[in-house]
């Protein structure tokens, strides 16, 4: 597959607000490189909408001083490149990290032996979303180990790489359901599921089979944006078994209230925020009894999403 690869230098005061743009407008990841300036790079799949997506893009971003952030250092770059060059982008800057007290991100390139207790997640991200450098995957890691018991049932909303729904089994959870609204995310997390024995357990499924039989859960996780999440929030209750915990993510701190809003009006009851720099991952507990046998599960909001940031 060919890329557009987009590459924006700023100051790094702006890292967040840049990063978040570009995840926004539909890439799927972001690469880092230098202090000062930063050069952040995101990529979009050549097809004609791309030109229109980089414009709103520039627009949005020409717009940083009205929020106390320097302007960028250099216009925005674009150039082609197919896959080879993005698995060498991912190797030079995706290296083998702990996470929490037991979660380890282990590239499948690296080797690593591990520590008692450690539960180890091979991963290839590819063009996926998620390899937990991110402070919003980070955050749902922490709260997963917060959050799991032996022998959960968990859904995964947006999986990206399937960073979360594989770390979710791999500490103790008996099955996770995952969708994607790209179809390259779900082939990437099938593969890294796979290639971590999970084959059974992490069912990666398109969203028609996801909304038939990820049900009786007793966690569900989200890390997309705030929007998104939102316009979720009533599929997730009727999913839920009854003290069921629902985490979500992918949401700067301005967004903070309106989520918590959001689940509070259908009867979640909020637990805590985890905080890192801008952006926020909300828990939950669904504490109003339903009867979930009985209860129509709604269908997945449908759009233009980037799921999976």
């Amino acid at each position: 597959m060919i890329w557009t690869v987009i590459t924006i230098t700023c100051a790094p005061e702006a890292t967040d607000a840049v990063t978040n743009a570009l995840l926004e407008a539909g890439c799927g990841g972001v690469v880092l490189q230098g202090d000062n300036p930063v050069q952040i790079q995101g990529s979009l799949p050549v097809s004609n909408a791309v030109a229109e997506k980089v414009q709103a893009l520039r627009l949005h971003l020409d717009r940083l001083p009205e929020f106390g952030l320097p302007p960028l250092s250099e216009p925005i770059t674009l150039h082609d490149a197919d896959d080879t060059e993005w698995v060498d982008v991912w190797k030079k800057h995706f290296h083998t990290a702990k996470i929490g007290n037991r979660i380890v991100i282990q590239p499948s390139w690296e080797e690593y032996a591990p520590q008692p207790q450690e539960v180890v997640l091979n991963l290839d991200p590819g063009m996926a979303f998620g390899t937990g450098s991110h402070p919003t995957t980070r955050l749902c890691l922490l709260a997963l180990e917060e959050r799991i018991e032996p022998g959960m049932t968990v859904a995964d909303v947006g999986t990206g790489s399937g960073i979360l729904a594989i770390a979710a089994v791999k500490l103790g959870a008996s099955v996770a359901y995952a969708t994607d609204i790209d179809p390259l995310a779900r082939e990437v997390s099938e593969k890294n599921a796979n290639s971590n024995g999970l084959q059974g357990r992490v069912l990666v499924q398109e969203m028609e089979t996801f909304e038939r039989e990820a049900k009786g859960c007793q966690l569900i996780v989200a890390n997309i944006i705030a929007q998104i999440v939102i316009d979720l929030a009533p599929t997730i209750p009727p999913r839920l078994d009854d003290n069921g915990i629902f985490i979500a993510s992918g949401i700067v701190e301005e967004y903070h209230d309106r989520v918590r809003q959001a689940f509070e009006a259908l009867g979640m009851t909020y637990l805590e925020t985890k905080r890192d720099d801008i952006w926020v991952c909300l828990v939950f507990r669904k504490t109003t009894h339903s009867d979930t046998a009985s209860e129509a599960l709604p269908a997945l909001p449908r759009g233009n999403y980037p799921w999976a940031v």
